[in-house]
């Protein structure tokens, strides 16, 4: 009779529910040398993808994809030069928000080859955070990414 201690149990289906959060093509793929890990929640008609810190256990960044732009970018909030993220060319943009006092906030817009949008937000404490964040965002692939109505 085969035995299996329960801690050895969890620990398999903690791993198997890792490994299926960061291959998810609801997801963007990250880059290799990413140090987060994808924590996924679909909505009615949206995914939110949460990247969380392997180190700290903090969100780095987030991806919310669906149908619909839900964020509209304003040419005033425009920083720094355009960039590339999976082909196509966008503009980080930093809000101006009374409630987002202490933290750098960076987000973008793009419109993925599916005709679903990808809303990216980067919220990091200092510069170094966010330096890492948005390498690792402008390094992400969406030609996997699939809402699950498709």
């Amino acid at each position: 009779m085969l035995s299996i201690r329960p801690l050895a149990l969890l620990g398999a289906l903690v791993c198997a529910g890792t490994a299926q959060a960061q291959t998810s093509s609801e997801c963007p793929q990250l880059p290799p040398d990413a140090a987060v890990r994808w924590e996924v929640q679909p909505g009615p008609d949206f995914v939110f993808c949460r990247a969380m810190d392997l180190s700290t256990g903090l969100q780095a960044f987030a991806v919310t994809v669906g149908p619909s732009a839900t964020f509209k970018p304003r040419r005033n909030d425009r920083v720094g030069d355009q960039v590339t993220i999976d082909g196509t060319r966008t503009y980080w943009h930093a809000p101006d928000n009374e409630l987002l006092a202490g933290a750098m906030v960076r987000e973008a817009l793009l419109e993925l080859s599916s005709g679903d949008y990808a809303h990216i937000i980067v919220r990091a404490p200092d510069e170094t955070a966010l330096t890492r964040s948005l390498r690792d965002v402008e390094s992400l692939h969406f030609s996997d990414v699939q809402l699950g109505s498709k």
